[in-house]
Parts: structure tokens; sequence; C-alpha cells
């Protein structure tokens, strides 16, 4: 029994005797027994009767008990500090990105050793917004030191608006444009929006000024043209054409026709290696053709590389330059991985890093991280921002990265 609930039944007890002696002349019998406290009730003084009756017997002594409170169990202890790892990893759609994130940070925390002071817990998202929050929450309670993850947009925005931030979070994706972020939330993600808006600064840097777009109706080609579009605008450069793309041989050739009408001297591919192919032959030779890093997807593919032959593009230190410092000190993967999961495990790696940063200290980190998926600079209060090395894809299919 603990010390408050042994009060709790002592009180009860007084307050009884001292009820008992507002109602008796002589001091109370009380007696503690068990399982509670027993309280006799004093025996009324003899009176006198008339001789021919019995005087009447003395009454029972009236028995309160008192229930002896439970001891209730403490809760159970909490575990140990530890970095939390929230992953949709039973997702049909982005498992298999998830395990590749899972497997780069795993990577990286072998690699760090007794650098990283701290065991890794592993959660499963589930990509369910309704499952998600109570999560997280667990989480928190499960005594967390940092929180990395989660992946989606959808779960990014749910934590972001929940109320539940109160230790750091590093999100691996964008929360919406009008998600209001808590103080202690970080995104580090792969975005092709940022990619886009990298190329727009690229492509004004070389003194390019009237652009070209190519879009397909994938909601991820449409945000990647609004991006490049938008930042575009804002260097003070003018987008003349927006093309939707088609495989109609007469729309590509109206396509070709209005680039050298209206003077274009840079086209933008906001879509994938397969729109870039079909596009190629209907853009000179001679014009700047920029894209983000969805149109390369193997260096060792150099029958299909051919025919996106001086396409420029930006990607990442992991998959363009394997001499580079930061590359060569981590594992590459255990599991054959394409390009796009390739890019998962580095961010797992980056992500892990990033955590370290976070945890040694008070105030977010200013100093930039050269890192496997990029040079990584945060921005603002919340953002990191990678800057990713530019390649184009040579005369023979071969990529090759290009100074800045």
């Amino acid at each position: 029994m603990g010390i408050p609930q042994i009060s709790r039944v002592v009180v009860l007890w007084c307050a009884v005797v001292a009820q008992a002696a507002l109602c008796a002349d002589e001091p109370v019998d009380a007696t503690p027994g068990e399982p509670g406290v027993e309280v006799t009730q004093p025996k009324p003084e003899p009176t006198a009767v008339e001789p021919d009756k019995k005087p009447d017997e003395s009454p029972v002594p009236e028995v309160i008990t008192f229930p002896i409170p439970k001891v209730t169990e403490p809760p159970p202890p909490l575990k140990p500090a530890h970095i939390a790892l929230l992953l949709p990893l039973k997702s049909a759609t982005f498992g298999r990105a998830a395990e590749a994130v899972k497997e780069g940070f795993m990577a990286a925390a072998q690699l760090a050793g007794a650098a990283n002071t701290l065991p890794i817990e592993v959660y499963d998202s589930e990509v369910n917004t309704q499952n998600l929050l109570p999560t997280y929450s667990r989480i928190l309670t499960d005594n967390a030191s940092i929180v990395v993850g989660p992946m989606t947009r959808s779960e990014v925005a749910a934590v972001a608006r929940s109320g539940l931030v109160i230790v750091p979070t590093l999100a691996l994706n964008l929360p919406d444009h009008d998600t209001p972020v808590p103080p202690q939330f970080y995104s580090l993600n792969l975005s092709q929006e940022a990619e886009a808006r990298q190329m727009a600064h690229i492509a004004f840097g070389k003194g390019l000024r009237r652009a070209a777009t190519i879009v397909n109706e994938s909601v991820l080609s449409k945000r990647i043209q609004a991006a490049f579009a938008a930042e575009w605008l804002k260097l003070g450069a003018t987008t003349t054409l927006e093309y939707t793309f088609s495989p109609d041989t007469k729309s590509l050739s109206e396509f070709r026709n209005a680039v050298k009408a209206q003077l274009v001297d840079v086209v933008f591919v906001a879509a994938d290696a397969n729109v870039a192919r079909k596009m190629r032959p209907y853009v000179r030779a001679n014009l700047a053709l920029f894209a983000t890093s969805q149109v390369f997807r193997s260096k060792n593919d150099s029958v299909n590389n051919m025919e996106l032959r001086g396409l420029q593009f930006v990607d990442m230190p992991w998959l363009l330059k394997p001499d580079h410092p930061a590359v060569m000190v981590y594992p590459q993967s255990k599991k054959s991985l394409n390009a796009e999961l390739q890019r998962f495990y580095a961010l797992g790696i980056d992500a892990f890093r990033v955590a370290q940063v976070l945890l040694r200290s008070d105030t977010p980190p200013r100093e930039p991280i050269d890192g496997v998926t990029g040079r990584i600079t945060l921005i603002g209060n919340h953002l990191f921002s990678r800057e990713l090395l530019q390649a184009s894809f040579d005369q023979t299919g071969a990529v090759k990265a290009l100074a800045p």
C-alpha cells in the first residue's frame, strides 16, 4: 500500500471516531480490523425499568467496514531514449522505397558505431492518417528523442498539423504549401520541384531567357513544370510556350515549329525519360535541353541514354560521382536497386546524418553538410535544401558530370 492510500484510510477512520465521540458521553472504543477498519459503537447506559418488565437486551454493536483500496500497478517504465524511424513499410505503393530508406539509415548508423549513442526503433506508419497520429503519439510516449519520418506528403501534413510535435521531427517529404509548420519540424526530401528550381537557376546562369516547357498529364509532371515556371519568372525570364506532350507526330512537329518561331533558347522537360526520348528528335541539337533527375535511370543503359544526347539534368553524388568523398565512406546496398530506389537508400544515409546533427544541438544547424544526396543546407528554420550535381548525356549515351 502506498503512503497516499494509507493516508486516505486514516483520514476516514478519524472522521468516524470523531463522529462517534460527538454522539457519546464516554470515549469511543475503536479497533482496526482486517481487511477493513472496524469501529464499535458504544453501549447505551442502563435505564430504570418497571418491575413487571424485563430490561431490553443490549443492542449488538454496529460494525462499519471501510475497504482498503487496492494498490494500483505502477506505469510501465519508459523505453530508453531512442531514435524513432517512422516509415510506410507495409504499403503496397511506398513499401519498397521505405525499405530502401530503412536500409540506408541502418547502414549509416552501423558505420557511426559508438558515435551514435541512441538505439533505433522502427515504427510502421501504415500510410493511414487515422492510425498515423496514434502511432506518432505512442512514439513520444515511448521516449523518442527524435523522429525521422513520416515519408508521404499526406502523412507529413497530418503530423505537421497535429499539434503533437514536441521533439525534433525530420520528415522525409514536404507538407502542403499551406501547412503551418511547428518549431521542431524539419524536412529533408527528394523533391522534384526543388530540382526544377535548381535547373531554372542553372539555365538563367547560362544566359538563357526564353523557355518552352514540356509537361504530361501526371500530377508530378505538372508540379515540376509549375515549380520551374514560377522560379523562371521570379528570376526575370520568360516562358513563351507550355506544351502538353502527345506522341502524335503532327503535334510534335507543331511543337518544333512553335519553338523555332518563338525564338526559344531553352526547353525544359518536366517529365521522365520516356517522354524526353520521344521529344529529343523534335528539339534541335544546338538548343539547350534541360530536365530533372527523372530522366536518369542508369549509367549502364547506353542504348537508351544515347537518345537523350545533349540533355542536361541534375542528380545526387550517390549516382553520379562514386569517387565523391562522402559517397566513398558508405557501403552500397546489399540488394539490387534501380536508380530510383538507390536515391531512397541515399536519402536514408543522409537522414541519419542530419538526425545526428539535430540531436547534438538545441538550435537549428547552419553549417552545410556534404551529403550523398547533395550539399545539404537549412533554409529558414525548417527545410533542408539539397544542391545537386550537374550532368549531361554525351553523344555515346555516357553520363558526364559537369562543372558548376
